[in-house]
């Protein structure tokens, strides 16, 4: 039955391997993506959104492919179930995309701490530009050049190329914003907004909130620090205790054991 299953498998991967090539070959393959993008349109926005924070494959290259990918993958995973009766085959399916999900909360995590941990550096940067009298645009550009390296530097050269294809700033920024869960890029990216759209100066405003937000990073450093005693006392009392105790009375209860000291 496992061979039958296995086989099985291997055909329907082999089937859609092949399918792929001959879509390519046909030069269907562009009308394919226009009707993958076409339905994925108009899905709902939180399904859009769980596949772009969750479920996106980076070498498929788009959220509507990385969306059929799973439901292909889904969709072949039930069909080997009710031919074989293979559980096994749906739970490597569950357990892939729990894998990918959990890789990409992490993921999210990390991004969003080194997001939030650079944003002081650029508004000090940005507020500079914008003291010599560079406009806010050309001080975003200048700033994410020199800083090419970091990710804050990267999502800034998005939302500038997205600016350059006819977005709005204000929905540039919004766009920026949504990517992380960060309370703090939302409002540096509502300040901007509304210094770009009232014209005025942003250069204390971004100084005063760059050291806010040193001050809340250096808080939080702190309160972390404050907290370690308290979790490590758990590993203390569950693992290296009763190890040492082991060690210093073990030969005691062994002496008492066999009749005493004496």
């Amino acid at each position: 039955m496992i061979v039958v299953t296995v086989l099985i498998f291997i055909a329907a991967l082999s089937f859609i391997f092949w399918g792929m090539l001959l879509w390519q070959f046909l030069g269907l393959s562009e009308k394919l993506d226009n009707l993958m993008s076409a339905v994925f349109v108009v899905l709902p926005v939180k399904v859009k959104k769980w596949t772009a924070s969750y479920l996106l494959i980076e070498v498929l290259n788009g959220e509507a492919r990385s969306f059929f990918f799973w439901v292909a993958m889904l969709v072949l995973s039930v069909s080997v179930y009710l031919i074989s009766g293979a559980w096994w085959v749906v739970a490597s399916y569950a357990l892939s995309m729990l894998m990918v999900i959990n890789k990409k909360k992490a993921l999210e995590k990390r991004n969003n701490r080194a997001a939030v941990r650079q944003l002081p550096d650029f508004c000090d940067l940005i507020s500079m530009m914008i003291a010599s009298g560079v406009p806010l645009i050309s001080a975003l550009e200048k700033v994410s050049d020199s800083c090419s390296e970091l990710l804050l530097a990267r999502e800034i050269r998005a939302m500038l190329s997205r600016l350059r294809r006819g977005a709005s700033f204000p929905q540039s920024m919004k766009e920026l914003s949504e990517r992380y869960n960060a309370n703090e890029l939302k409002e540096w990216s509502s300040m901007l907004v509304k210094g770009y759209q009232q014209g005025a100066s942003l250069t204390k405003s971004l100084r005063f909130y760059a050291n806010q937000l040193r001050q809340e990073l250096l808080n939080s450093a702190e309160k972390r620090a404050q907290e370690a005693p308290v979790k490590l006392l758990f590993p203390l009392v569950t693992c290296f205790f009763p190890v040492n105790f082991l060690v210093i009375l073990g030969p005691v209860i062994v002496q008492l054991s066999q009749g005493g000291f004496g």
